[in-house]
């Protein structure tokens, strides 16, 4: 299920339902606010997001193969999912349908600039179940061009839990954030 959501800039707290998500959101607009347009990699300060660290991850395009790359997936990402994503293509994680309808939620965030907010159940091999609630945002490579994304993974229940067996991805519903920010090239 897909719906748009145009995302108010006074009140996203009505918007994200991890708290996570939402300090991480405010962080990303700070730094839109400051650049005057869509983030580039090196506007990034860890020591400003200290406590966030281990729920973000970073996605490059590589030029070359057009295939999604994790530069960065913290440890929080890897305690719910269960796996190591760092240093590894999306293709080698995610197959079929899931790998589809996420390429698809990085193509619209680095190809259009949108910002891409997506609630997913994770039913894991003791057949329990978590929600997480997955932010890509647009961000820039040093060159100006728009082959990153930037994200946070949190649960929605527990935000600071983790779980401590692997899973898989079911239900999925995503809300496309629409993203009032113009990209650099326009600037």
């Amino acid at each position: 299920m897909m719906s748009t959501l145009l995302l108010a800039r006074e009140e996203p707290e009505g918007v994200f339902l991890s708290h996570i998500s939402r300090e991480f959101y405010a962080y990303w607009q700070s730094l839109v606010q400051r650049r005057g347009g869509v983030p580039y990699r090196s506007d990034l300060d860890p020591a400003d997001i200290l406590r966030l660290l281990p729920y973000l991850f970073i996605v490059e395009r590589i030029k070359s193969t057009g295939r999604l790359f994790f530069r960065l997936s913290g440890t929080g990402i890897r305690d719910v999912m269960g796996i190591e994503n760092t240093n590894h293509f999306l293709d080698e994680l995610l197959h079929g349908e899931d790998l589809k309808a996420v390429s698809a939620m990085f193509g619209q965030v680095m190809e259009q600039g949108l910002c891409v907010r997506s609630v997913e159940g994770l039913t894991y091999s003791d057949r329990s179940y978590l929600r997480v609630e997955i932010l890509r945002l647009p961000l820039l490579t040093g060159d100006g061009e728009s082959r990153l994304a930037i994200g946070c993974l949190s649960r929605i229940e527990d935000d600071n839990g983790s779980s401590p067996v692997a899973g898989r991805v079911k239900d999925k519903q995503v809300i496309q954030i629409q993203n009032d920010v113009m990209p650099r090239s326009t600037f």
